[in-house]
């Protein structure tokens, strides 16, 4: 698996104080692209998970299809009124262009609209608004990297001149500027050289960004306001035991065993790199390196492997050499990055309260005045304030407890954020059924990092079981079994072994990867059509899975490929059980097991889900 690796340098996280102040109340404007409340939403989660204590609140005033001089929410005069001055900002940032521009190529008495309205709109809110700061925004770019300009020519050249105008107006008006327009067309140009058909989803429609885009447009609104790059860091001795410096963070207790507790200030920025497109974009931009570093390093470790785990998850599987070179935390599948994606839910939640009060209530009732409008209105600001206020609560920052781990190089294939459920060494954690219909065979064993499986006498087979109970969760094997041998790995088991069965049958007309109900009455097995494609004979094979649901979806991913989707019809599980053992199977009797065969697993771990 790849991880972010990188070298510490001096000055790497040398800079200015951030833009935004305690008390600040930002209010962002724009066209659609703002009105997608995607790059906005991305920002506030940002100021909100690293300044965890600074109180400032956003609120999102975008609108569709509007340009300087106002639109479907009113004219100028009425959209900053009630949707910008009505909230007495200190911060307001402005985006609009797209619609200015017309679409078409560059034309002056178009320009002059543009730039003469802009500038009116810079001085009534500079009138009402005294002291406030004011962001003008570069348009974001209309795509012409991934698709040919169009016959009428080329149009983010109209943009840029419109930025370049803006870029003049900030220095004469002393106003902020971000460009969101440049980064992104370096990032569609790096992506489009890389993968040109996924390069296409970052801007799906040339004009309105998908969620890849907006987080970069975010970075480059964030680097304006000089966001600071660092999340924490952290360099231990390990050979001298001792933490040789933190930043942003406090360690505690760390022991000979190189486990001990941090405590960060601030958490890393949640970025779905599960996501193809965003890691397509995320890859092609300076996005980590610029806004989202959380490095770790230690050094004075003999040579190997390590796993470093926090809260038991696995973050990831590194060399000493990459260790003492420094990893970098924030992008990858950990405890704090998950708050984080908890923190973005409540801003996306509280988002979408005050969108419905302004545009559900608001402005389409305000002819009409009915008596219950204020009173609603209010109950759904007080929601969104209450919103907020969770909000923030869940930035604040958790102790963690983190442990360096040797482990055998090939651990490095787990998923970053899963929790190795096999230690590698033996079988804590697992016990042998010993009512199963396949039998007990005792004949399980942990070797060499892998467990083994066969029948201790002809026809004795059994399952090997966790001793934790499981819900909702994905999981990740990997297996090699010797042909002719009959397998599972179970979902939800009893101890008997009453499950959801992910097939392994290594036999002539067997299948793997598909579902079968382990003495579940009433599930149809599924069997993947193409899973011969996928499997490799003789060698070691990833089986990453995952259940969840009252009523079971299962799905299946061998070696990468997604093979299986299925969803149960009900829950047919055992007395109706939501939740049960994680096994592996020898399938008992004569017919079905090669005699003197064995079944391999390694690397075996879970990631629970909500």
């Amino acid at each position: 698996m790849r991880f972010l690796v990188f070298l510490l340098s001096v000055g790497l996280f040398a800079q200015g104080p951030f833009a935004l102040k305690n008390g600040d109340r930002v209010v962002f404007y724009g066209d659609s692209i703002t009105d997608q409340r995607l790059y906005t939403t991305f920002a506030e989660t940002f100021v909100v998970t690293r300044f965890p204590d600074l109180n400032v609140t956003f609120i999102h005033s975008g609108w569709g299809g509007d340009r300087v001089s106002g639109g479907g929410g009113g004219n100028i005069k009425t959209r900053l009124d009630r949707d910008v001055i009505a909230y007495k900002p200190t911060v307001v940032t402005i985006m609009l262009g797209m619609n200015d521009g017309r679409y078409r190529a560059f034309d002056q008495e178009i320009y002059d609209v543009y730039t003469s309205g802009y500038a009116s709109m810079v001085a009534m809110l500079k009138q009402a608004l005294p002291g406030v700061r004011i962001v003008a925004i570069r348009p974001s770019p209309f795509d012409e990297v991934t698709r040919p300009p169009r016959s009428t020519g080329a149009y983010n050249p109209v943009l840029i001149r419109f930025g370049d105008y803006l870029q003049d107006l900030a220095a004469k008006e002393g106003l902020g500027i971000a460009d969101l327009n440049t980064d992104l067309v370096k990032v569609l140009e790096k992506a489009n050289a890389t993968d040109p058909t996924l390069a296409q989803q970052i801007l799906p429609d040339r004009v309105h960004p998908g969620a890849s885009g907006h987080l970069i447009m975010a970075g480059s609104l964030l680097k304006a306001w000089n966001a600071p790059a660092l999340v924490s860091a952290v360099e231990i001795d390990a050979a001298a035991g001792r933490v040789v410096s933190a930043r942003n963070t406090n360690v505690s207790g760390l022991s000979d065993q190189l486990a001990w507790t941090q405590m960060d200030s601030a958490l890393p920025m949640p970025v779905d790199l599960n996501d193809p497109v965003t890691g397509l974009a995320v890859k092609s931009s300076d996005f980590a390196q610029a806004l989202n570093q959380q490095p770790l390093k230690v050094t004075g470790l003999a040579g190997g492997h390590y796993a470093v785990r926090i809260e038991g998850r696995q973050a990831g599987v590194f060399t000493a050499d990459q260790l003492a070179s420094g990893v970098n935390l924030a992008m990858l599948d950990t405890p704090m990055r998950n708050q984080a994606f908890d923190v973005h839910a409540l801003t996306l939640q509280h988002g979408n309260v005050h969108n419905a009060r302004w545009r559900t209530l608001q402005v389409p009732l305000d002819k009409y005045q009915p008596t219950k409008l204020a009173p609603a209105m209010a109950s759904l600001d007080a929601l969104d304030d209450e919103l907020i206020a969770k909000q923030h609560a869940a930035a604040k920052p958790i102790a963690r407890r983190y442990e360096l781990v040797s482990v055998p190089a090939e651990m490095s294939a787990i998923p970053s954020g899963f929790t190795p459920i096999y230690n590698a060494k033996d079988l804590t954690g697992w016990h042998i059924s010993q009512v199963n219909h396949h039998g007990n065979t005792a004949a399980w064993k942990s070797e060499d990092g892998v467990i083994t499986g066969t029948q201790d006498k002809p026809g004795n087979g059994g399952i090997l079981l966790t001793d934790k109970r499981y819900k909702n969760f994905e999981f990740y094997i990997e297996v090699n079994p010797d042909w002719g041998c009959d397998s599972g790995i179970f979902l939800r088991s009893t101890e008997k072994g009453e499950a959801y069965q992910v097939l392994l049958d290594s036999r002539d007309g067997g299948e793997i990867g598909g579902v079968y109900g382990e003495r579940l009455k009433g599930v149809k097995t599924y069997v993947p059509p193409h899973w011969r494609d996928h499997w490799k004979q003789g060698q070691w094979n990833s089986i990453r899975g995952r259940i969840e649901g009252t009523t079971p979806r299962i799905q299946v991913w061998m070696n990468g490929a997604k093979i299986t989707d299925w969803t149960d019809t009900v829950n047919h599980a055992a007395d109706g059980a939501e939740d049960g053992m994680f096994a592996v199977q020898v399938h008992g009797g004569t017919q079905i097991w090669k005699q003197g065969g064995y079944q391999r697993f390694r690397n075996i771990a879970i990631r629970e889900l909500p």
